[in-house]
């Protein structure tokens, strides 16, 4: 499907993309992907914040200063020493996850419209909906949205675990930490220090990339509350670009705030994402104007 406004449109008036987006929405064409923005309103810290709380540097001012001016190889790699897949490691990163969460989800529901906006998206039934979403996050703060919803949910945290039944899928691509894990329990895999991503990265021709590559051959992405500062999601975006032949316009389209927008609407759009500029405060609306767009 070719779009009827351009890329040039868009930046004149981002909310003509509804429109295009609402009509994949309709034919269930769209496949989401997810990243730590979409949870921001129920108090889980921004990314160079987690690297600092488990550090257990989060009141250090200076270092707190000192993450802006590294890459985020190097925000990893510090991670790297504490990464040695024990419980006590695993603990150390859900504490400083949930630090800031309620226990109950409802006192939180109306600081957090983007993930209502989200779930949105995810349960129509007429209009056309999504039905697979991939996670970059840990949280499972979606997951108990839409059981709270009523909705069954299957819930993958290996790309060779079997699909099941359900309303929603949700994959987790760099590991699922729920907010109720315990040291009792099984030792989740995290994938945020370095060594840990370059133990993805070895596994560029199976596992997940191949997994989010092959995705994008039936469905067009949706990018929600993902930066576009992780050069390896843009390289799984790139491999599906060289082999996906539509004769659509894009393989996705990328909703960013204005600082994102600028840093890496030029590497976006190299991949063949359509990058989408948004204040902060209107993805929200942009989200629930997609599934208005789709029922009209």
């Amino acid at each position: 499907m070719s779009a009827i406004y351009s890329y040039d449109d868009y930046l004149t008036d981002p909310f003509l993309a509804a429109g295009e987006l609402g009509q994949l929405l309709r034919n269930s064409a769209l496949r989401l992907f997810l990243g730590a923005g979409a949870s921001s309103g129920f108090g889980l810290p921004e990314w160079k914040l987690l690297i600092a709380r488990v550090l257990d540097k989060d009141r250090d001012s200076a270092f707190l200063s000192s993450l802006d001016t590294m890459s985020i190889t190097d925000l990893r790699r510090l991670v790297d020493p504490l990464d040695d897949g024990s419980a006590t490691y695993v603990g150390r990163v859900r504490e400083a996850l949930y630090r800031d969460v309620k226990a109950d989800l409802l006192e939180q529901l109306q600081g957090s419209p983007l993930l209502l906006a989200v779930a949105a998206l995810l349960t129509g039934a007429h209009r056309g909906r999504i039905d697979s979403v991939v996670t970059y996050n840990y949280d499972d703060l979606l997951e108990q949205y839409l059981r709270m919803l009523g909705l069954a949910v299957c819930c993958r945290i290996r790309p060779d675990e079997l699909s099941t039944r359900a309303d929603v899928e949700l994959n987790y691509v760099h590991g699922r930490l729920p907010q109720g894990w315990e040291a009792s329990m099984a030792i989740p895999e995290i994938i945020l220090s370095e060594k840990s991503y370059r133990s993805r990265r070895a596994e560029i021709e199976s596992g997940w990339p191949a997994m989010i590559a092959h995705g994008l051959f039936s469905k067009i992405g949706l990018f929600v509350a993902l930066s576009g500062d992780d050069s390896s999601i843009l390289d799984v975006l790139k491999r599906a670009q060289n082999r996906v032949r539509r004769s659509a316009d894009y393989t996705g389209y990328w909703l960013l705030t204005p600082d994102a927008f600028d840093r890496n609407k030029d590497d976006i759009l190299e991949v063949g994402m359509c990058p989408i500029r948004l204040e902060k405060e209107k993805i929200a609306q942009f989200v629930f104007r997609i599934c208005q767009c789709a029922a009209s």
